[in-house]
Protein backbone atom coordinates (compact mmCIF):
# COMPACT_ATOMS: atom_id res chain seq x y z
CA UNK A 1 0.00 0.00 0.00
CA UNK A 2 2.79 2.30 0.84
CA UNK A 3 4.89 1.77 -2.23
CA UNK A 4 1.30 2.18 -4.30
CA UNK A 5 0.86 5.57 -2.41
CA UNK A 6 4.29 6.75 -2.95
CA UNK A 7 3.64 5.81 -6.70
CA UNK A 8 0.45 7.48 -7.67
CA UNK A 9 2.34 10.86 -5.42
CA UNK A 10 5.06 10.60 -7.71
CA UNK A 11 3.18 10.45 -10.77
CA UNK A 12 1.40 13.22 -9.55
CA UNK A 13 4.39 15.11 -9.33
CA UNK A 14 6.02 14.38 -12.68
CA UNK A 15 2.31 15.21 -14.38
CA UNK A 16 2.67 18.49 -12.83
CA UNK A 17 6.03 18.91 -14.00
CA UNK A 18 5.15 18.06 -17.37
CA UNK A 19 2.83 20.64 -18.42
CA UNK A 20 4.38 24.42 -19.54
CA UNK A 21 5.06 27.05 -16.82
CA UNK A 22 2.01 28.84 -17.65
CA UNK A 23 -0.39 26.10 -16.67
CA UNK A 24 1.38 25.47 -13.46
CA UNK A 25 1.45 29.18 -12.20
CA UNK A 26 -2.39 28.78 -13.11
CA UNK A 27 -2.95 25.49 -10.98
CA UNK A 28 -1.00 26.80 -8.24
CA UNK A 29 -3.54 30.14 -8.44
CA UNK A 30 -6.52 27.96 -8.24
CA UNK A 31 -5.51 25.71 -5.95
CA UNK A 32 -5.10 28.79 -3.65
CA UNK A 33 -8.02 30.26 -4.54
CA UNK A 34 -9.54 26.91 -3.56
CA UNK A 35 -7.50 27.31 0.01
CA UNK A 36 -8.68 30.83 0.45
CA UNK A 37 -12.93 29.80 -0.29
CA UNK A 38 -12.22 27.54 2.37
CA UNK A 39 -10.97 29.52 4.83
CA UNK A 40 -12.98 32.32 4.07
CA UNK A 41 -16.57 30.64 3.60
CA UNK A 42 -19.26 32.63 4.95
CA UNK A 43 -17.56 35.66 2.42
CA UNK A 44 -18.95 33.38 -0.56
CA UNK A 45 -21.91 32.12 0.65
CA UNK A 46 -23.74 34.77 2.41
CA UNK A 47 -26.42 32.30 3.88
CA UNK A 48 -23.16 30.96 6.37
CA UNK A 49 -23.35 34.61 7.54
CA UNK A 50 -25.35 35.86 10.41
CA UNK A 51 -25.23 39.91 10.73
CA UNK A 52 -22.40 41.03 7.96
CA UNK A 53 -24.94 42.16 4.80
CA UNK A 54 -23.04 42.35 1.33
CA UNK A 55 -22.16 45.50 -0.54
CA UNK A 56 -22.99 45.44 -4.02
CA UNK A 57 -20.89 47.02 -6.46
CA UNK A 58 -24.11 49.80 -7.18
CA UNK A 59 -24.54 51.03 -3.97
CA UNK A 60 -26.80 50.58 -0.67
CA UNK A 61 -26.47 47.10 0.76
CA UNK A 62 -27.88 43.44 0.82
CA UNK A 63 -28.40 41.13 3.88
CA UNK A 64 -27.77 37.54 2.60
CA UNK A 65 -31.89 37.32 2.85
CA UNK A 66 -32.12 39.27 -0.27
CA UNK A 67 -29.70 37.60 -2.80
CA UNK A 68 -28.95 33.91 -3.48
CA UNK A 69 -27.03 31.59 -1.15
CA UNK A 70 -25.25 28.61 -1.54
CA UNK A 71 -25.26 27.98 -5.56
CA UNK A 72 -23.19 30.70 -6.89
CA UNK A 73 -20.69 29.41 -4.47
CA UNK A 74 -20.70 25.77 -5.18
CA UNK A 75 -20.53 26.52 -9.18
CA UNK A 76 -17.31 28.83 -8.10
CA UNK A 77 -15.79 25.91 -6.19
CA UNK A 78 -16.58 23.44 -9.51
CA UNK A 79 -15.07 26.04 -11.90
CA UNK A 80 -12.10 26.24 -9.40
CA UNK A 81 -11.29 22.41 -9.15
CA UNK A 82 -11.67 22.38 -12.52
CA UNK A 83 -9.50 25.29 -13.52
CA UNK A 84 -6.64 23.60 -11.36
CA UNK A 85 -7.12 19.95 -12.80
CA UNK A 86 -6.72 21.36 -16.40
CA UNK A 87 -5.06 24.74 -16.47
CA UNK A 88 -4.65 24.77 -19.93
CA UNK A 89 -8.22 24.54 -20.50
CA UNK A 90 -9.09 28.40 -21.30
CA UNK A 91 -12.96 28.45 -21.43
CA UNK A 92 -12.96 27.36 -17.81
CA UNK A 93 -10.36 30.25 -16.88
CA UNK A 94 -12.45 32.66 -18.42
CA UNK A 95 -15.83 30.96 -17.12
CA UNK A 96 -13.82 31.39 -13.68
CA UNK A 97 -12.94 34.58 -14.11
CA UNK A 98 -16.28 36.11 -15.14
CA UNK A 99 -18.01 34.03 -12.27
CA UNK A 100 -15.84 35.97 -9.57
CA UNK A 101 -16.27 39.12 -11.02
CA UNK A 102 -19.82 38.87 -10.64
CA UNK A 103 -19.44 37.40 -7.46
CA UNK A 104 -17.05 40.46 -6.44
CA UNK A 105 -19.46 42.93 -7.73
CA UNK A 106 -22.30 41.66 -5.42
CA UNK A 107 -20.15 42.19 -2.47
CA UNK A 108 -17.17 44.03 -2.91
CA UNK A 109 -15.76 42.84 0.23
CA UNK A 110 -14.79 39.82 -1.38
CA UNK A 111 -12.54 41.48 -3.35
CA UNK A 112 -9.67 40.74 -1.57
CA UNK A 113 -6.39 41.30 -2.59
CA UNK A 114 -5.86 38.01 -2.68
CA UNK A 115 -8.63 37.19 -4.90
CA UNK A 116 -7.39 40.62 -7.50
CA UNK A 117 -4.21 38.66 -7.72
CA UNK A 118 -5.44 35.80 -8.52
CA UNK A 119 -7.77 37.28 -10.75
CA UNK A 120 -5.44 39.13 -12.62
CA UNK A 121 -3.20 35.63 -12.92
CA UNK A 122 -6.00 34.29 -15.01
CA UNK A 123 -6.36 37.11 -17.32
CA UNK A 124 -2.79 36.56 -17.95
CA UNK A 125 -3.13 33.12 -18.85
CA UNK A 126 -6.00 33.34 -21.24
CA UNK A 127 -4.14 35.91 -23.23
CA UNK A 128 -0.94 34.02 -23.32
CA UNK A 129 -0.38 31.29 -26.29
CA UNK A 130 1.10 27.61 -26.19
CA UNK A 131 3.57 29.22 -29.50
CA UNK A 132 4.81 31.82 -27.53
CA UNK A 133 5.29 30.43 -23.84
CA UNK A 134 8.12 32.53 -22.93
CA UNK A 135 6.21 35.71 -23.69
CA UNK A 136 3.41 34.53 -21.08
CA UNK A 137 6.26 33.65 -18.30
CA UNK A 138 7.56 37.32 -18.59
CA UNK A 139 4.17 38.70 -18.32
CA UNK A 140 3.42 36.53 -14.69
CA UNK A 141 7.21 37.73 -13.75
CA UNK A 142 6.35 41.40 -14.20
CA UNK A 143 2.82 40.51 -12.07
CA UNK A 144 4.95 38.99 -9.32
CA UNK A 145 7.33 41.58 -9.38
CA UNK A 146 4.79 44.49 -9.17
CA UNK A 147 2.99 42.88 -6.06
CA UNK A 148 6.74 42.69 -4.53
CA UNK A 149 8.04 46.07 -5.21
CA UNK A 150 4.70 47.80 -4.35
CA UNK A 151 4.57 45.55 -1.02
CA UNK A 152 8.22 46.70 0.20
CA UNK A 153 7.61 50.23 -1.19
CA UNK A 154 4.34 50.56 0.38
CA UNK A 155 6.07 49.62 3.76
CA UNK A 156 9.00 52.24 4.12
CA UNK A 157 6.93 54.16 6.60
CA UNK A 158 6.66 54.35 9.80
CA UNK A 159 3.45 52.74 10.30
CA UNK A 160 4.99 49.67 9.37
CA UNK A 161 8.26 50.18 10.82
CA UNK A 162 7.10 51.10 14.29
CA UNK A 163 3.85 49.99 14.60
CA UNK A 164 3.08 46.44 12.67
CA UNK A 165 6.60 45.29 12.65
CA UNK A 166 7.15 44.97 16.57
CA UNK A 167 4.05 43.42 16.29
CA UNK A 168 5.26 40.54 13.90
CA UNK A 169 7.90 40.17 16.37
CA UNK A 170 5.75 39.55 19.09
CA UNK A 171 4.03 36.41 18.07
CA UNK A 172 7.64 34.83 19.50
CA UNK A 173 9.84 35.55 22.87
CA UNK A 174 12.76 34.95 20.32
CA UNK A 175 11.68 37.68 18.16
CA UNK A 176 10.71 40.17 20.18
CA UNK A 177 13.74 41.90 20.97
CA UNK A 178 13.40 42.69 16.95
CA UNK A 179 10.57 44.79 17.05
CA UNK A 180 12.08 47.70 19.46
CA UNK A 181 14.58 48.21 16.00
CA UNK A 182 12.64 50.50 14.04
CA UNK A 183 15.90 50.03 10.99
CA UNK A 184 14.54 46.30 11.06
CA UNK A 185 11.47 47.10 9.56
CA UNK A 186 12.43 49.16 6.90
CA UNK A 187 14.93 46.71 5.92
CA UNK A 188 12.38 43.84 5.81
CA UNK A 189 10.49 46.38 3.72
CA UNK A 190 13.60 47.31 1.54
CA UNK A 191 14.15 43.00 1.00
CA UNK A 192 10.53 42.59 0.01
CA UNK A 193 10.95 45.89 -2.83
CA UNK A 194 14.56 43.60 -3.36
CA UNK A 195 12.30 40.28 -4.50
CA UNK A 196 10.61 41.97 -7.15
CA UNK A 197 13.49 43.54 -8.49
CA UNK A 198 15.05 40.48 -8.60
CA UNK A 199 12.55 38.73 -10.66
CA UNK A 200 13.48 41.08 -13.27
CA UNK A 201 16.97 40.38 -13.60
CA UNK A 202 17.34 36.11 -13.98
CA UNK A 203 21.07 36.64 -12.60
CA UNK A 204 19.99 37.59 -9.55
CA UNK A 205 17.10 34.74 -9.13
CA UNK A 206 19.62 31.79 -8.22
CA UNK A 207 20.59 34.27 -4.50
CA UNK A 208 16.84 35.08 -4.37
CA UNK A 209 14.68 31.71 -5.15
CA UNK A 210 15.59 30.16 -1.39
CA UNK A 211 15.46 33.44 0.30
CA UNK A 212 11.66 33.72 -1.24
CA UNK A 213 10.54 31.04 0.10
CA UNK A 214 12.15 31.85 3.45
CA UNK A 215 10.09 35.07 3.03
CA UNK A 216 6.93 33.53 2.97
CA UNK A 217 7.56 30.84 5.41
CA UNK A 218 8.43 33.50 8.54
CA UNK A 219 4.86 35.43 7.26
CA UNK A 220 3.04 32.42 7.12
CA UNK A 221 4.28 31.46 10.72
CA UNK A 222 4.07 34.72 12.41
CA UNK A 223 0.85 34.57 10.71
CA UNK A 224 -0.38 31.24 12.66
CA UNK A 225 0.94 32.59 15.62
CA UNK A 226 -0.57 35.79 16.26
CA UNK A 227 -4.22 33.94 14.86
CA UNK A 228 -4.84 36.62 12.19
CA UNK A 229 -5.94 37.00 8.49
CA UNK A 230 -5.01 33.25 8.06
CA UNK A 231 -6.81 33.27 4.99
CA UNK A 232 -3.26 34.86 3.47
CA UNK A 233 -1.74 31.76 4.36
CA UNK A 234 -2.46 30.00 0.80
CA UNK A 235 -1.68 33.12 -0.95
CA UNK A 236 1.81 33.50 0.63
CA UNK A 237 2.36 29.32 -0.38
CA UNK A 238 1.13 30.06 -3.61
CA UNK A 239 3.20 33.45 -4.50
CA UNK A 240 6.45 31.03 -3.06
CA UNK A 241 5.35 28.24 -5.09
CA UNK A 242 5.19 30.37 -8.54
CA UNK A 243 8.63 32.31 -8.14
CA UNK A 244 10.00 28.62 -8.02
CA UNK A 245 8.14 27.55 -10.85
CA UNK A 246 9.12 30.99 -13.32
CA UNK A 247 12.21 31.18 -11.70
CA UNK A 248 14.04 30.50 -13.54
CA UNK A 249 12.08 28.99 -16.11
CA UNK A 250 14.53 26.10 -17.45
CA UNK A 251 12.67 25.63 -20.58
CA UNK A 252 13.40 28.91 -22.30
CA UNK A 253 16.60 29.74 -20.32
CA UNK A 254 19.31 30.68 -22.55
CA UNK A 255 17.50 29.68 -25.75
CA UNK A 256 16.55 33.06 -27.13
CA UNK A 257 18.48 35.29 -29.26
CA UNK A 258 20.15 38.43 -27.26
CA UNK A 259 19.21 36.65 -23.90
CA UNK A 260 21.42 38.76 -21.54
CA UNK A 261 19.68 37.91 -18.30
CA UNK A 262 17.40 40.40 -17.98
CA UNK A 263 13.59 39.82 -17.45
CA UNK A 264 12.11 38.15 -20.31
CA UNK A 265 14.05 36.46 -23.59
CA UNK A 266 12.42 38.85 -25.11
CA UNK A 267 12.38 42.63 -24.53
CA UNK A 268 9.10 44.20 -22.19
CA UNK A 269 8.53 46.03 -25.68
CA UNK A 270 8.17 43.06 -27.89
CA UNK A 271 5.19 41.49 -25.21
CA UNK A 272 1.57 41.44 -27.14
CA UNK A 273 -0.28 44.45 -25.72
CA UNK A 274 -3.09 41.95 -23.89
CA UNK A 275 -0.55 39.54 -22.30
CA UNK A 276 0.34 42.65 -20.29
CA UNK A 277 -3.35 43.90 -19.03
CA UNK A 278 -2.41 41.51 -15.45
CA UNK A 279 0.86 43.16 -15.16
CA UNK A 280 0.15 46.19 -16.32
CA UNK A 281 -2.98 47.08 -14.11
CA UNK A 282 -0.69 45.48 -11.23
CA UNK A 283 2.03 48.02 -11.60
CA UNK A 284 0.02 51.14 -12.49
CA UNK A 285 -3.09 50.98 -10.30
CA UNK A 286 -1.24 51.61 -7.18
CA UNK A 287 0.18 55.37 -8.54
CA UNK A 288 -3.71 56.17 -8.56
CA UNK A 289 -4.37 55.71 -4.85
CA UNK A 290 -1.65 58.29 -4.51
CA UNK A 291 -4.72 60.60 -6.05
CA UNK A 292 -7.34 58.82 -3.73
CA UNK A 293 -8.60 57.04 -7.43
CA UNK A 294 -8.18 53.77 -6.15
CA UNK A 295 -9.33 51.81 -3.09
CA UNK A 296 -6.54 50.92 -0.33
CA UNK A 297 -7.30 46.94 -0.63
CA UNK A 298 -6.12 46.57 -4.53
CA UNK A 299 -3.29 48.40 -3.74
CA UNK A 300 -0.85 46.16 -2.38
CA UNK A 301 -0.33 47.28 0.79
CA UNK A 302 -0.24 44.46 2.64
CA UNK A 303 0.57 44.62 6.65
CA UNK A 304 1.24 48.75 5.89
CA UNK A 305 -0.86 49.57 8.40
CA UNK A 306 -1.92 52.63 6.17
CA UNK A 307 -5.50 51.11 5.59
CA UNK A 308 -8.70 53.83 6.69
CA UNK A 309 -10.53 52.28 9.51
CA UNK A 310 -14.03 52.77 10.70
CA UNK A 311 -15.53 52.76 13.74
CA UNK A 312 -19.86 53.12 14.58
CA UNK A 313 -20.79 54.54 18.29
CA UNK A 314 -23.61 54.21 19.57
CA UNK A 315 -24.61 56.44 22.28
CA UNK A 316 -26.36 54.60 25.19
CA UNK A 317 -23.92 51.26 24.00
CA UNK A 318 -27.40 49.39 23.42
CA UNK A 319 -28.73 48.37 19.73
CA UNK A 320 -32.01 47.47 19.32
CA UNK A 321 -31.08 44.34 17.05
CA UNK A 322 -31.42 40.38 16.71
CA UNK A 323 -30.03 38.09 18.63
CA UNK A 324 -27.12 37.47 16.32
CA UNK A 325 -26.50 41.52 16.01
CA UNK A 326 -26.49 41.22 19.90
CA UNK A 327 -24.16 38.37 19.94
CA UNK A 328 -21.71 40.11 17.83
CA UNK A 329 -22.23 43.34 20.05
CA UNK A 330 -21.34 42.31 23.17
CA UNK A 331 -18.52 40.28 22.07
CA UNK A 332 -17.09 42.75 19.40
CA UNK A 333 -17.64 46.50 21.23
CA UNK A 334 -15.67 48.36 23.27
CA UNK A 335 -15.02 51.66 25.84
CA UNK A 336 -18.74 50.03 27.44
CA UNK A 337 -19.91 48.66 24.51
CA UNK A 338 -20.33 52.04 23.20
CA UNK A 339 -17.87 51.63 19.90
CA UNK A 340 -17.32 48.70 17.26
CA UNK A 341 -14.41 48.52 15.04
CA UNK A 342 -15.72 47.58 11.46
CA UNK A 343 -13.08 45.58 10.55
CA UNK A 344 -13.06 43.32 13.69
CA UNK A 345 -16.96 42.68 12.73
CA UNK A 346 -15.38 41.45 9.27
CA UNK A 347 -12.82 39.40 10.54
CA UNK A 348 -14.84 37.84 13.28
CA UNK A 349 -17.97 37.52 10.29
CA UNK A 350 -16.62 36.94 7.01
CA UNK A 351 -13.26 36.17 8.20
CA UNK A 352 -11.10 38.76 6.15
CA UNK A 353 -10.90 42.22 6.43
CA UNK A 354 -13.32 44.58 5.59
CA UNK A 355 -13.16 46.39 1.90
CA UNK A 356 -12.22 49.16 3.12
CA UNK A 357 -12.87 52.94 1.40
CA UNK A 358 -15.07 55.94 3.02
CA UNK A 359 -18.47 54.49 0.68
CA UNK A 360 -18.61 50.99 1.97
CA UNK A 361 -18.03 52.30 5.32
CA UNK A 362 -20.87 54.81 4.44
CA UNK A 363 -23.01 52.13 3.55
CA UNK A 364 -22.09 49.77 6.75
CA UNK A 365 -23.00 53.01 9.20
CA UNK A 366 -26.54 53.13 7.19
CA UNK A 367 -26.99 49.75 7.93
CA UNK A 368 -26.00 49.37 11.54
CA UNK A 369 -27.96 52.70 12.27
CA UNK A 370 -31.11 50.70 11.59
CA UNK A 371 -30.73 48.83 14.99
CA UNK A 372 -30.62 52.03 16.62
CA UNK A 373 -33.15 53.52 19.27
CA UNK A 374 -32.05 56.56 20.72
CA UNK A 375 -33.64 58.65 23.19
CA UNK A 376 -34.74 61.50 23.01
CA UNK A 377 -32.49 63.66 24.17
CA UNK A 378 -29.51 61.69 22.97
CA UNK A 379 -27.75 61.72 19.69
CA UNK A 380 -27.85 58.12 19.16
CA UNK A 381 -24.82 57.31 16.96
CA UNK A 382 -22.15 58.25 14.68
CA UNK A 383 -19.87 56.74 12.49
CA UNK A 384 -15.83 57.88 12.57
CA UNK A 385 -13.47 57.40 9.85
CA UNK A 386 -9.70 57.13 10.76
CA UNK A 387 -7.03 58.12 8.00
CA UNK A 388 -3.90 58.64 8.16
CA UNK A 389 -0.61 60.21 5.91
CA UNK A 390 1.63 56.96 5.33
CA UNK A 391 5.05 59.13 5.69
CA UNK A 392 3.56 61.60 8.62
CA UNK A 393 1.80 60.32 11.55
CA UNK A 394 1.26 63.50 12.96
CA UNK A 395 -1.17 64.07 9.68
CA UNK A 396 -4.12 61.74 10.89
CA UNK A 397 -7.50 62.60 10.65
CA UNK A 398 -10.47 61.79 12.05
CA UNK A 399 -13.93 62.64 10.74
CA UNK A 400 -17.55 61.74 12.37
CA UNK A 401 -20.35 61.15 10.40
CA UNK A 402 -23.27 61.33 12.62
CA UNK A 403 -25.96 58.75 12.25
CA UNK A 404 -28.31 60.67 10.30
CA UNK A 405 -26.37 61.64 7.89
CA UNK A 406 -25.79 57.83 7.11
CA UNK A 407 -28.04 56.87 4.28
CA UNK A 408 -28.51 53.91 1.81
CA UNK A 409 -26.93 54.85 -1.32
Amino acid sequence: NNRVRNFQLKTAGMSFIKISVPSRVTAIAALGLLAGIALSWPLWNAGARSTFPALPIWGGYLTHTAITDLWPAAILIGLTVFAAAMPGRKILIVNLLVLLSLLCSVDLNRLQPWVWFYMLVFATAIFGKKETEYNTIAAFRWLLAAVYCWGGFNKLTPYFAEDNFPWFCDAFSWSKPAGQYTGLGYLVAALELAIGVALLRRRALPYFRTGVLLFHALIIVFLWKLNWNLVVIPWNIAMAAMVWVLCPAPEISGKQPGDTGRLPAVSLSRLPSPILFGAGVAWITPLLHFFYLWPHSLSWEMYSNTQPEATFFVENGRLNCTREMDEIWSALSFDDHTKLLLDDWAVKELRVPMFATKNTFRRIGAYLKQYVCPPPDKPGSSLYILTVHRWDKSAESMIEIPGKDLINK
